[in-house]
């Protein structure tokens, strides 16, 4: 009788269905890594939004007051604070114009208030 050399059906069968199994995981891990690091992204631009906020309020101070101001980042990109590509919302690519920044003046310093919603961002 003559031996056969190869793999039996069920084999095949065992090794793809691992391979199947491992690429799922794979897949779920990089989706679940993107996400995050769009969230930090994000994070990351709201904390430049609030810099570039304390920075105009640093140049009007004398015009500010504790109860302070509020500025669209719109009015930032227009006066030269930002520019337009520095404020992308990195999760759906959207320009964040709209997002109000809180200007105002605490202990003789200029302070930024952002007002978005981002419950992952510390603060």
């Amino acid at each position: 009788m003559k031996q056969k050399k190869g793999f039996t059906l069920i084999e095949l069968l065992a090794v793809i269905g691992l391979l199947g199994i491992l690429g799922t995981i794979a897949a779920t891990s990089a989706i679940n890594i993107s996400k995050k690091l769009k969230n930090e992204m994000l994070c990351d631009t709201l904390e430049f939004i609030e810099s570039a906020g304390k920075s105009y309020g640093s140049d009007i101070f004398d015009g500010l007051d504790e109860e302070g101001m509020d500025v669209t980042v719109a009015e930032l990109v227009k006066k030269g604070y930002l520019k337009k590509d520095q404020v992308v919302n990195p999760i759906d690519k959207t320009l964040m114009d709209e997002v109000a920044i809180h200007v105002y003046r605490k202990n003789n310093r200029a302070y930024a208030h952002v007002f978005y919603e981002a419950p992952f961002c510390e603060e």
